[in-house]
């Protein structure tokens, strides 16, 4: 014997024992001999019942009366009863969710009355139990029990005679088949909630409410709500089936909206179920102050609507050959199919049993619940396939980029020319390893240079490859070096056309130590900054286009003289526009300010002290910044 069968005998062995050891095992249904009076009057008295000849005999196994709004009268004869030497015999009305039960019997020709039902605290009944029981008395032969029933919410149970032996190990076999289901129900949500915890999944939270309300519900249409956990007050009992299955069904609308994505695929549904929501919203409200029949209606129909709601857009996602919808099918069909049992039984269209109304939902509802868990698990897989592809291609994007700094950097000039009694001091940190900053040098002889900055539009990849060209456009202008008007509207006549949509910005600068003079001209690029050994400042922005958007463009070049101890500023936009936490941008004034302050600064420091006013007003290091910060500085000795 394998282990599973050693668990199935433990299970259900005390179950067979408790029934061999009983010689009056059995158990008897009275409702095929049970006759039935709907009255519409509330208040018509016992004996115009008792004497009424419109009791009717409709000889079912189980009744089934639905949403009847009436009062329910029930007479079983005496004859029907058989004698027993059993010392105790109960009447055991398999219902759940009846309001009211008034029992009537003569016992030595007084009538005699006894009460159970929801509006009967289980404190105060004779026999507690999530059914309703009562013993039966000795009654005056020869005469009739009577059942006055009341119920807000469908009506469907059977009225069986039964022994207490019997009575036990019915109980006893119903509470381990549902101790399983909701064991399963708990175990089910104590995982998905661990996963939530995990893959803050927005999905796992409404699947979870979805399981937690449902079970909740099942708990109110088995009758374990009412017997443990609000066993004495009235309201609580009545409320719970259309109170828990209305707020079951938001969470399920919730999660068949997110887990299908039907606001990015299906627009027109995902409205269409805000109104649904407020609907199930609504009947919530109805529920909890007391409208319970209107409220259990709504629950019904809200069910059958939503159901056959979906099945157009299932039908939609399966068509389009969508995974995710492949589950949510199987599971809805499932579903689909015990809401509509379940609906046509409530409203007395089909004829219930015990099984339909015991046991439905529960097998049903577990293979749906187990179905979405399925379904949250591929899905869960999925999302760490997409992970594991985007962090590959992400690794890819890294090593191209890699790559392409690489290259930029390596063709930037290893060494400044020699330019008699000149310094220079150079720094770029291209944005996220790869940007479109770059520099390049001419010197035709060791008394002239020529330098261009440029700053290339966006960044990454594309910007490192308008770089190169770029510099290549430079090179084509050596014979023009002494002029940046010449050198920027050549670049631009090679670059126009080759680099769209994206453009160039760049500074030229000339000095000829000679004839000395300075001479700078602009392309749209930042301005530069002329510091003289006085302190004085030159802000020096001649006029420019940018390079390669227009076919031609005019360059302004302007000229200054060389003086002893002359300082330029050359740098990107990067340097001016890098931000505080709060995003106050750094700008022209602190560029400003930090040249006045720094004025006498050793040149081989000038550097690292403005890394450091630019570390220190953003509050982070240069490295994270959002730019590429190039500068340039020179400085006459």
């Amino acid at each position: 014997m394998n282990q599973l069968h050693i668990i199935w005998a433990l299970l259900v062995f005390p179950y067979f024992a408790i029934s061999a050891n009983s010689d009056h095992f059995s158990e008897i249904n009275l409702t095929p001999f049970i006759e039935s009076l709907e009255t519409k009057n509330p208040n018509t008295n016992f004996e115009l019942i008792e004497n009424s000849k419109d009791f009717q005999n409709k000889n079912l196994e189980y009744f089934n009366f639905g949403f009847v709004k009436n009062d329910i009268w029930l007479k079983v004869s005496s004859k029907h009863i058989p004698n027993s030497n059993v010392n105790k015999q109960f009447l055991w009305i398999k219902a759940h969710n009846i309001d009211s039960i008034d029992f009537y019997y003569y016992q030595d020709g007084n009538l005699i009355s006894e009460f159970s039902g929801h509006k009967t605290p289980n404190s105060l009944k004779k026999l507690p139990h999530r059914n309703y029981i009562f013993e039966l008395p000795n009654f005056d032969p020869n005469s009739e029990l009577y059942f006055k029933i009341h119920s807000e919410i469908s009506l469907q149970f059977s009225i069986s005679l039964t022994n207490e032996l019997n009575l036990r190990s019915s109980d006893y076999f119903w509470q381990w088949i549902y101790g399983l289901f909701f064991g399963s129900l708990a175990m089910i949500i104590i995982y998905n909630f661990a996963i939530s915890l995990f893959v803050r999944d927005i999905n796992y939270i409404y699947y979870i409410g979805y399981v937690i309300f449902f079970g909740l519900g099942q708990l109110s249409l088995l009758g374990f709500w009412s017997y443990f956990f609000v066993s004495d007050s009235y309201h609580w009992k009545r409320i719970g089936i259309s109170l828990f299955f209305s707020i079951c069904l938001v969470f399920f609308i919730n999660f068949a909206n997110s887990f299908l994505k039907l606001k990015k695929r299906m627009p027109w549904f995902y409205r269409y179920s805000i109104v649904l929501t407020g609907l199930c919203i609504g009947n919530i409200l109805l529920s909890l102050f007391g409208g319970i029949r209107y409220a259990s209606i709504g629950v019904t129909w809200l069910s059958i609507i939503i159901c056959i709601s979906l099945v157009g857009v299932l039908i939609w996602g399966v068509k389009h050959k969508i995974r995710s919808f492949y589950y949510f099918t199987l599971a809805f069909i499932l579903l689909l199919l015990s809401a509509i049992v379940y609906s046509l039984l409530k409203f007395g269209i089909l004829p219930s049993n015990v099984f339909l109304e015991e046991m439905l939902f529960p097998v049903v509802s577990l293979a749906d619940i187990t179905v979405f868990s399925f379904a949250l698990a591929e899905r869960i897989h999925i999302l760490r396939q997409e992970k594991d592809n985007a962090m590959a291609q992400v690794a890819n994007l890294y090593r191209e980029r890699k790559i392409s700094r690489d290259i930029l950097m390596q063709s930037l000039p290893k060494s400044v020319p020699r330019i008699d009694g000149l310094y220079v001091q150079i720094f770029i940190l291209p944005m996220k390893d790869v940007g479109g900053d770059f520099y390049e040098f001419h010197s035709p002889n060791a008394r002239e240079l020529g330098m261009v900055l440029c700053d290339v539009s966006g960044h990454g990849i594309p910007a490192s490859l308008i770089s190169a060209m770029g510099k290549v456009a430079f090179t084509t202008q050596k014979e023009n070096v002494f002029s940046p008007k010449r050198v920027l509207e050549g670049m631009n006549r090679v670059l126009f056309g080759n680099c769209n949509p994206q453009y160039l910005t760049a500074s030229y600068l000339y000095l000829n130590a000679s004839s000395k003079v300075w001479r700078f001209g602009r392309a749209g690029h930042p301005s530069a900054y002329l510091q003289r050994q006085t302190g004085e400042i030159i802000k020096v922005h001649p006029k420019g286009k940018i390079m390669g958007a227009f076919p031609e463009i005019q360059i302004e070049e302007l000229t200054y003289p060389v003086e002893p101890k002359d300082r330029v500023l050359l740098l990107s936009d990067g340097v001016l526009e890098s931000f505080d936490p709060n995003g106050l941008m750094y700008g022209e004034q602190r560029i400003l300010e930090f040249l006045r302050v720094n004025q006498h600064l050793p040149t081989y420091l000038f550097k690292q002290a403005l890394i450091q006013d630019l570390e220190s007003f953003s509050k982070r290091d240069i490295k994270e910044w959002d730019d590429d910060i190039t500068f340039i500085f020179l400085e006459l000795l």
